[in-house]
């Protein structure tokens, strides 16, 4: 065998070819998917973390201290794990999915146990829509040049029944007390009507509250005056815009 044959089957004349092979399935795994997918899984859990701590402190009445340094515990913990995870070279698929995995499931689930006593806590504790019969209605004209049909209405005390009119376009009609934030009406899709108990001596501001609508003009005052007896088997009056 010659001296240039017994150079070319050497071990050293393949290395340089064997340098430019391409990279394993693991190879690639390991060098770009996983520093690429361990950031983003990690803001992905570090949201869904944070959302669900705030349902169960929310839910539980603590402190907001204690839930800003139970969030930073446990953000700082999970950043820590995907940087190890990052660095370590053989990681195996299985056990990161399901440590990950059992990780989202918990939290979750913390969550959405404590999401329903939350919500239940806010409709028992928050206003509600009068059930007995009106001594007064209101019409309001939806109207499309972004107004109502007039910029102050005049009613008496006491429950009054809101017909929102359409009159073209998409509109909602709600009230600025808080006390009255379950009135929400809206045109072409409903609900069109709705009853608020109204007191004597009170201006009550009303608008819509799709944006740019109430800067356009869509907003009125309705001024309540004292409640007056009405007469008997006399019906419900209709009032008009104030003059």
């Amino acid at each position: 065998m010659s001296t240039d044959e017994e150079q070319q089957n050497s071990p050293e004349a393949d290395g340089p070819r064997a340098a430019l092979a391409p990279s394993t399935g693991d190879d690639l795994r390991n060098r770009f998917l996983m520093p690429l997918l361990l950031p983003l899984v990690s803001i992905f859990v570090v949201v869904l973390v944070a959302l669900n701590i705030s349902r169960l402190f929310l839910a539980g009445g603590k402190t907001q201290s204690a839930a800003v340094i139970v969030a930073t515990v446990i953000t700082l913990g999970i950043l820590i794990g995907a940087a190890a995870l990052a660095a370590a070279r053989h990681v195996r698929t299985s056990s990161l999915v399901l440590g990950l995995s059992l990780v989202l499931v918990l939290v979750f689930s913390a969550g959405l146990i404590t999401f329903g006593s939350g919500e239940e806590k806010k409709v028992a504790n928050g206003p509600a829509a009068p059930t007995g019969p009106p001594v007064n209605t209101l019409a309001i004209d939806a109207l499309p040049t972004l107004s109502f049909q007039a910029t102050a209405f005049t009613v008496p005390a006491g429950i009054n029944q809101i017909d929102y009119v359409d009159k073209g376009g998409s509109h909602t009609l709600v009230f600025t007390d808080p006390k009255l934030n379950y009135f929400n009406l809206a045109v072409p899709g409903g609900p069109k009507t709705g009853k608020v108990p109204l007191v004597a001596g009170t201006d009550y501001i009303v608008y819509c509250s799709i944006a740019g609508h109430r800067a356009a003009g869509m907003q009125a005052t309705i001024h309540v005056t004292a409640a007056s007896a009405p007469a008997a088997g006399a019906s419900t009056s209709t009032t008009v815009p104030a003059g």
